[in-house]
């Protein structure tokens, strides 16, 4: 066998494995879309826009967002809970996107401060998130 291809099994290997990571992670947020979605009254073509960078500044979105937070135990008693955001950033995403993300966070720790309603506090933390870093950025 040659070094060849060995480096492209590898290769393969690594793509395969990360490509599942995400895959797990999105098919994790398509269970909590499917639970949040429906509480909130909210149709797809307000919410898909979000991957994009488009926060459409309406309470049902708004208020999607924190369900989605709060199921992730990201929003605690209307604040973001940034050590559990952290905690589930080290364990459960991708090498690629683990210090970006958490750089984000990091960076957007006290947007929810400026906010008393949950839904609103949720939405400009992940909002502010998104514009860190936009690249990186997924919600289901």
């Amino acid at each position: 066998m040659s070094i060849l291809t060995v480096l492209v099994k590898f290769l393969v290997t690594v793509t395969i494995c990360e490509a599942m990571t995400m895959k797990q992670i999105k098919s994790t947020g398509k269970m909590m879309r499917k639970s949040c979605q429906p509480k909130n009254n909210v149709e797809d073509e307000k919410i898909d826009p979000l991957n994009d960078g488009v926060f459409i500044e309406e309470k049902d979105v708004m208020c999607y967002v924190a369900c989605i937070m709060k199921m992730a135990n990201t929003m605690k008693n209307g604040k973001l809970n940034y050590e559990a955001a952290i905690k589930q950033a080290d364990m459960l995403l991708p090498d690629e996107i683990k210090e970006p993300t958490k750089a984000a966070i990091t960076a957007c720790r006290k947007v929810a401060d400026s906010y008393k309603d949950v839904c609103e506090a949720s939405f400009y933390v992940t909002k502010c998130i998104y514009k860190e870093n936009p690249d990186i950025f997924f919600f289901p």
